[in-house]
């Protein structure tokens, strides 16, 4: 008898297990398509879809003050366009994401060519930024964001040295 009841309880135990997780799960593949979406509107430019996916007071750490002065949705917004101004034909990889409760990690790749000079760099200029963002969720939305660009990368599309013996300075000592 207390092995037929074995037979029957455990089944249960493993239903209640996996229903209590599933939740879980859901979130988890909530945030990861959120974060996916997010990457799609940064190559797009669509800005306006982002409303749906990050809260308005969200705390960015990334926002550039010579681009935006604004803060929350309204900066992030800003910093879209402007990226989107400068590399129209940006396309993201998402090489992986990973969620650990309620934080996306993502490691990308966007890569696009200058529509004009950035960062010492001359314009019609293919450049490959990788990075690794940072994404916290309170609900259904980004509240937090932290990312970091590999700006090692970033040198080696540098344009080369001057020669030896040039400088930009030559002329400021007179």
């Amino acid at each position: 008898m207390y092995k037929n009841f074995f037979y029957l309880l455990f089944p249960l135990i493993v239903c209640f297990a996996a229903c209590e997780s599933r939740p879980a799960n859901e979130m988890e593949d909530h945030y990861k398509a959120t974060a996916v979406k997010v990457f799609k509107i940064f190559d797009s430019g669509n800005v306006d879809e982002l409303d749906a996916l990050i809260a308005s007071d969200v705390a960015d750490n990334q926002l550039d003050p010579s681009v935006t002065t604004k803060t929350g949705l309204e900066g992030v917004k800003d910093m879209f366009r402007y990226y989107h101004r400068i590399f129209p034909d940006m396309k993201t990889t998402i090489h992986s994401i990973a969620v650990a409760g309620d934080t996306v990690f993502v490691h990308a790749t966007s890569v696009g060519t200058g529509s004009e000079p950035f960062m010492g760099m001359p314009a019609n200029q293919k450049q490959t930024i990788s990075s690794v963002d940072i994404l916290r969720f309170s609900g259904d939305k980004i509240v937090e964001h932290r990312g970091f660009i590999d700006f090692a990368d970033m040198m080696k599309m540098m344009p080369p040295p001057m020669p030896s013996g040039t400088s930009m300075m030559k002329n400021m000592n007179r």
